[in-house]
């Protein structure tokens, strides 16, 4: 179906499609894959992804999955099978310990990248286990983490984050987890209260969302939504009760450096 100004789709607006059909073929045959990045944004925000290419969002061009590592075999024919070309520079990460697939499509120009397990970056997000969320795409509040984790964070995140938190409350949950469209707080102060380093760059991450809402062209009522969630999840990471392992990194503090450096692999 083409969109509501008649113009032919673009494969900007196939992407999410794709991603979607993609989680369901896979689940066809016994592999969990989860949709994250600026895709799963797009979809878990109904309401207000409008807001994306308003801001300045650039056009989507790939597809980011998370997936089960025990599945990797498995997920390399499956992508073959779809149509995906396995990137010959990635052919080998296996042997480097990364746990990491790339993909690219010869003839629509898509790029898929599939984490396994784990998400590592400039901060790690270990996922096993968190995959059997309802819909095709990770849970709010590990798409939320993903976003913070990053060191040198884009005017792209930083969007995206705004429309996460234009759409979903930020609440505590509990162990057992609960609505789907809430983010749970307790799963994010779970990572963060326990590693200085991550603590320190999503804290850093959310002051500068901070700032640029104040100066996005945003209606005022998202944008006190915004400000106000942005507010809540920073005073909350302050005073939440601290890890020994947090505490004494803590100590050393921006002295040395607390991130990964970040290679880009095959893109």
């Amino acid at each position: 179906m083409e969109p509501a100004t008649g113009r032919a789709p673009s494969m900007s607006d196939q992407i999410p499609h794709e991603a979607a059909r993609l989680v369901d073929a896979a689940a066809d045959g016994g592999m969990t894959l989860r949709v994250t990045g600026s895709v799963a944004v797009h979809l878990r925000c109904e309401r207000y992804r409008s807001l994306m290419p308003a801001l300045g969002r650039r056009s989507f061009y790939d597809i980011d999955f998370w997936a089960r590592d025990k599945d990797h075999r498995k997920l390399e024919e499956f992508f073959g099978a779809q149509g995906y070309v396995l990137d010959l520079e990635a052919r080998g990460l296996r042997e480097w310990g990364i746990k990491r697939q790339i993909f690219a499509h010869p003839e629509s120009g898509v790029k898929i990248d599939v984490f396994l397990d784990k998400l590592v970056m400039a901060h790690t997000i270990e996922f096993a286990g968190r995959l059997g969320t309802t819909g095709p795409c990770i849970s709010l509040a590990d798409l939320v983490l993903s976003k913070l984790q990053i060191h040198e964070i884009t005017s792209n995140d930083l969007i995206d984050l705004t429309v996460l938190f234009s759409e979903h409350e930020i609440c505590e949950q509990g162990p057992g987890g609960g609505a789907d469209e809430l983010i749970d707080l307790a799963r994010i102060r779970a990572l963060l209260c326990d590693d200085w380093g991550f603590w320190y760059t999503a804290t850093s991450n959310l002051s500068r969302l901070a700032e640029t809402t104040q100066a996005a062209p945003l209606p005022e009522d998202v944008r006190q939504r915004v400000l106000d969630r942005t507010a809540q999840l920073q005073g909350d990471l302050t005073e939440a009760p601290k890890s020994r392992r947090w505490r004494l990194r803590a100590k050393v503090g921006a002295r040395r450096q607390w991130y990964e450096t970040v290679e880009e692999v095959g893109r």
